[in-house]
């Protein structure tokens, strides 16, 4: 195989040294059979059918044509596009005549879409029901094949159509492709995609250098304070740390305005430093384009350290640097939850998956079993139980890792165990008490100081982050970073 990872180098000016063992077994099975690839994210699923096309034109002296049918983030096919040039093509409603006509002439090695852009049209159906199709070898790639099963019934229908792609092109292989299916999901898999001979290709999903941790939230009212106990501790860390914070993302589960929450809490913690740079009022960034390039660009020009996000963030793309997940609440399925840690870690390094949750959380009827009985777990290895719920059982997880989980090594949960957020009667009676301090002193500080000294209090107890915020002398910044640090072992002792 190292004769056709050359020539894959030399033709898309890649880097890789060479296929993983499993990289190359899907690649040698795809050609004969379909088959279900679960590997981790990370791994380099894509790599299989991207080289597909050098390996068959060398081995088999056949041309191909791979169609790779994608969830629904432009931005992964834009990437993919990118990469491969003038050699793949994208489906879509408005596709130029010049595009058009060299999808009737077969004049492209990929055919990326998305599933609306093919399942259904009929002119599609016919162009690839011809000559310039049936004496090619064609593989149909269905990447993040979960979706098949976890969208296919109610929220995206189209996706358990896929099958009709096996009666235009009968000839067809089918690579299904995805980092989480149980047993009973490759089964099921197997069913909506009418695959045939199937060659399962699998690795346990849980990434060696991923430790993972599990920190009860504390059930506080109004419910937003349950979210100030993550939001707040991290955007103080950030606001710490600046550039040297590790590049992080914080999953909300449910609804969206849990992410419009989270960058309202950001703004209050952090105000001026919401940005590095230039000080001055801008809007947080959004959009996907936006947030994939900086989360894939090389970590010390990357503006991005911390993305607020819903589940759609992260799938199928190459997010490079990312070495924090956090989970402000439990995901609904185990599939979900590796699917968005597996964010984490991709280069190579060390990296942690943090999730919080409390009995309200894991009280919703839309979080499985597994994940409720995945929280509550206080006594066997967390990466145990996920290799055991995706049927690897826990004699895989009994390789030595070097950083595991919480329940192996109790500390890692010590840097996540936060302070309850004050409440606002709390935090009313520090601004109270410092604003009779600073009147008494005659301190020459504005009231919207003041107000930030109260809200982000456990922040200034430190002198040091007075000095550095206000222009105060050191003396000063010592007397209120004690006055702080009294007020407010009153207030969380009450």
């Amino acid at each position: 195989m190292d004769n056709y990872v050359k020539l894959y180098n030399e033709e898309f000016g890649m880097d890789i040294c060479s296929l993983k063992s499993l990289q190359e077994r899907a690649i040698n099975s795809i050609i004969k059979n379909d088959v279900i690839c679960m590997l981790p994210t990370g791994y380099g699923k894509s790599l299989i059918y991207e080289i597909l096309p050098i390996v068959c034109r060398e081995k088999l002296k056949r041309d191909v044509c791979v169609i790779v049918v994608l969830e629904p983030l432009n931005v992964i096919i834009q990437q993919q596009m990118l990469k491969l040039g003038s050699k793949a093509l994208t489906l879509n409603k408005n596709m130029c005549e010049t595009w058009m006509k060299r999808l009737e002439c077969g004049d492209c090695s990929y055919i990326f879409c998305h599933p609306e852009n093919i399942i259904g049209e009929k002119n599609i159906y016919t162009i690839l029901s011809k000559k310039a199709y049936s004496s090619k070898l064609v593989f149909i790639v269905v990447d993040e094949a979960h979706c098949v099963i976890q969208w296919g019934l109610e929220y995206r229908p189209i996706y358990r159509e896929i099958k009709q792609l096996r009666s235009v092109l009968p000839h067809a292989n089918i690579l299904a492709l995805t980092a989480t299916l149980s047993l009973q999901g490759q089964k099921e898999l197997q069913k909506y995609l009418l695959m045939r001979n199937t060659d399962i290709i699998a690795t346990p999903p849980s990434k060696d250098n991923i430790s993972l941790i599990v920190v009860p939230r504390p059930f506080i009212t109004p419910v937003q304070k349950t979210y100030d106990y993550v939001f707040q501790p991290v955007f103080l860390e950030l606001k710490k740390k600046g550039q040297d914070f590790p590049l992080t993302i914080i999953y909300c589960s449910g609804s969206m305005d849990w992410v419009g929450y989270g960058i309202e809490v950001a703004w209050k913690v952090l105000g001026d430093d919401m940005y590095a740079g230039e000080k001055k009022t801008r809007k947080p960034e959004s959009g996907e384009k936006i947030i994939y390039t900086n989360l894939s660009t090389n970590l010390s020009e990357s503006p991005l350290k911390i993305v607020i996000a819903t589940i759609a963030l992260g799938m199928g793309a190459d997010l490079r640097h990312v070495s924090q997940v956090i989970h402000a609440g439990p995901p609904k399925s185990m599939e979900a939850y590796i699917q968005q840690t597996g964010r984490a870690g991709r280069d190579g390094t060390q990296a942690t998956a943090v999730l919080f949750w409390n009995k309200s959380d894991i009280g919703r009827p839309d979080v499985t079993q597994a994940v409720k009985d995945y929280c509550r777990n206080c006594d066997n290895c967390r990466r145990s139980l996920i290799d055991s719920y995706f049927g690897f059982g826990s004699a895989s997880s009994d390789k030595n890792v070097p950083i595991c989980c919480d329940i192996c090594d109790s500390n890692l949960k010590n840097d996540w165990s936060f302070t309850p957020p004050l409440n606002s009667l709390q935090i009313h009676a520090i601004r109270t008490a410092i604003q009779s301090f600073v009147k008494i002193q005659k301190i020459q500080i504005s009231s919207m100081c003041v107000e930030s000294l109260a809200s982000n209090a456990s922040y200034y107890v430190n002198a040091e982050n007075i000095l550095k915020e206000f222009k105060l002398s050191e003396t000063i910044a010592n007397a209120l970073s004690s006055t702080i640090s009294q007020l407010l072992e009153i207030q969380i002792s009450k």
